[in-house]
């Protein structure tokens, strides 16, 4: 008699409640709607009413305490004499070394951005953050990395509720002394809270920054634990640790744009990948607890210049309804239902799925993004034990292991205000114009967002969020196991250790997986990643023969 095959199986709670909560319309039972039924009007209680001042304040609130601790560590480390904590920036004493904590502002002179000449509706988010190299495609050079250049009018401030101070590194006052934690204004971005430690200059108010530091890898979850894991029986010979499939950018509604040149099918590698979960025979898929959709799933609306052209058109000849060819209100409800179909199969299977919002999906664009309506997935919420709509940021708790995640435009955006110059290649050309500088990678950028325990520190100034009052739902209270984004050009991955270290094994719960997850639709790649280990490896699936 042969014993049937069975899946591996972990625990799972959902723990995004704290992302719904500030991303709830007004109407809703929760969040900005609660306040609503308070006793304060709607007017008031409004979340578009509420200042963006609160968000800073509220986040500088929560990481203040842990930047200060990590200064004074690290100062006592160094041997340096002991500096004085300031309360406030307005209260910093000239010539004495004081240790400032507050909100990085990073201006750099708009004479050096020309005008944007797109908007957010025009282009996918990769594409509208950073631009093709083609020539002939319309360049968007605002939104390019721009290396910080205090000599071409680029300041950077400190600022808390009193006021700012202006920073400048010990290397612009010819202190070349080699510093771990140095100031580097390309390292840092608006929005993230930092402590400084440095000395203001009496003459032109100007803080000398010794060092700079930030709040660090948030501390582990009290009572977080892996025992509850549990391996998959294969054929009653072997147990297999629980595994979390990682993919993005299914392109749901479309074929992937690469396909002309490599003969690949988006949809034979989608069948591909369905076959690998679904199908007994495999021990891997069969390892498989749950599948995270990380943003993506559906195609980009058709081109918004030639919808409205198209409904000038039919109102023109009286038409009663668009053609099907331009409109993209069909081209969506197409995707989404070619996305339904594909996740209730998968579901079918009896493998959880969880569904992260994107760029593309019909959801608010403001962050925290809210899981896509009930309706929009008819045959998949059927499933009510299976399938989860989350939010977008996602964090879910697999029997212990904290996953923590997005689609990815939080780091997406943030990479462009962390530059870097090309290996081998000046900064400027002969006509005085920055070439050659790329942003920073997507690993290196995830990673930093960790060391500064924030998940999205550009937002709101560049990233768009609702204005929260009371805290900041992407300040980082407590360590993920498993970190990711999607939509991604390429798999990355690296272990940080409990001090944002990398590390090259995980020795104790401390340890974090940074993860990079590739667009599916662009190199056909998904991510396994092992929720006892955390050593992850990507499985890409190509219908042609190398």
């Amino acid at each position: 008699m042969t014993s049937a095959t069975t899946r591996a199986y972990a625990p799972f709670e959902p723990a995004w409640s704290r992302f719904h909560e500030f991303a709830a319309p007004l109407a809703s039972s929760s969040g900005a709607g609660a306040a609503a039924s308070s006793g304060e009007s709607a007017q008031n209680s409004h979340p578009y009413n509420r200042q963006y001042s609160h968000v800073y304040s509220a986040r500088l609130k929560l990481l203040r305490r842990r930047c200060i601790q990590n200064a004074q560590q690290s100062l006592k480390d160094d041997g340096v004499d002991a500096a004085d904590v300031v309360e406030r920036i307005i209260e910093v004493k000239e010539g004495a070394l004081s240790i400032l904590v507050g909100t990085i502002v990073k201006e750099m002179d708009p004479k050096r951005r020309p005008p944007v000449k797109s908007t957010y509706t025009d282009a996918s988010a990769q594409t509208f953050l950073f631009p093709s190299d083609d020539k002939k495609a319309e360049k968007q050079e605002p939104l390019r990395s721009l290396m910080f250049d205090k000599d071409k009018g680029d300041v950077l401030h400190l600022e808390d509720e009193s006021g700012r101070v202006e920073l400048a590194s010990d290397a612009d006052v010819g202190d070349e002394t080699k510093n771990a934690n140095s100031l580097d204004p390309n390292k840092v971005a608006t929005g993230v809270v930092a402590a400084v430690v440095g000395k203001v200059d009496s003459g032109t108010g100007v803080m000398h920054v010794h060092s700079i530091h930030f709040a660090g890898p948030p501390p582990v979850e009290k009572g977080s634990t892996k025992e509850g894991l549990r391996g998959a029986s294969i054929n009653d010979k072997e147990k297999n640790d629980p595994i979390l499939l990682l993919v993005s950018g299914l392109g749901c509604g479309s074929d992937s744009p690469t396909d002309a040149e490599t003969g690949a099918s988006l949809s034979l590698r989608r069948e591909m990948l369905l076959d690998y979960l679904t199908d007994p025979q495999l021990g891997d898929g069969s390892s498989i607890c749950r599948v995270v959709v990380a943003g993506g799933g559906i195609t980009a609306a058709v081109d918004t210049a030639e919808d409205k052209e198209n409904t000038k058109k039919a109102s023109s000849n009286n038409a009663t309804k668009k053609s099907g060819k331009y409109d993209s209100t069909a081209n969506v409800t197409f995707s989404l239902r070619e996305l339904d179909v594909y996740i209730t199969e998968i579901l079918s299977a009896g493998i959880p799925v969880d569904y992260i919002p994107g760029w593309n999906d019909p959801t608010n664009a403001n962050w925290p993004q809210r899981p896509l309506h009930s309706c929009l997935l008819p045959n998949s919420v059927g499933f009510v034990d299976l399938f989860r709509r989350s939010t977008n940021p996602y964090e879910s708790d697999c029997s212990g292991v904290k996953v923590l995640g997005s689609d990815g435009l939080n780091v997406a955006d943030l990479r462009r205000f962390l530059p870097k110059k090309c290996a081998g290649d000046d900064e400027v050309n002969d006509e005085g114009a920055e070439v050659k500088v790329s942003p920073s990678s997507s690993i290196d950028a995830l990673h930093q967002t960790l060391n500064i325990s924030h998940m999205a520190p550009t937002g709101p100034d560049s990233l768009p969020t609702f204005p929260s009052s009371e805290t900041d739902p992407f300040v980082m209270t407590s360590r993920p196991a498993v970190y990711f984004i999607g939509n991604c050009d390429e798999f990355e991955a690296r272990l940080v250790g409990e001090k944002g270290e990398t590390i090259d094994t995980a020795a104790d719960d401390d340890a974090t997986r940074l993860v990079c997850v590739p667009s599916f639709s662009a190199t056909g790649e998904v991510v396994l990643v092992n929720l006892r280990t955390l050593e992850c490896d990507v499985v890409s699936f190509n219908d042609v023969s190398p």
